[in-house]
């Protein structure tokens, strides 16, 4: 009988910990999404500050400048 419990035990210990883990895993996948747009973002941020000098221009300004040009890039941006 004590050997049965033990088992059972040792079943959800090791349920406990896949659970555990995975969280872990999900967590760093987040993570990495998450640091990956960032660095993309930062990325495309300093190339429309270099090719449209935006720095000086509010948000609501710098809005309107990718507003005029959205359909320009969406429409000539090659697909596949």
């Amino acid at each position: 009988m004590d050997q049965t419990k033990e088992l059972k035990q040792r079943i959800t210990e090791m349920k406990r910990k896949k659970n555990r883990l995975q969280n872990e895993a999900k967590r760093r996948a987040s993570w990495e999404q998450r640091k990956a747009r960032t660095k993309r973002l930062i990325e495309t941020g300093a190339l429309a500050e270099k090719y449209f000098g935006l720095e000086q221009l509010s948000v609501a300004e710098r809005e309107k400048v990718f507003q005029t040009f959205s359909a320009f890039v969406k429409g000539n941006m090659k697909k596949g």
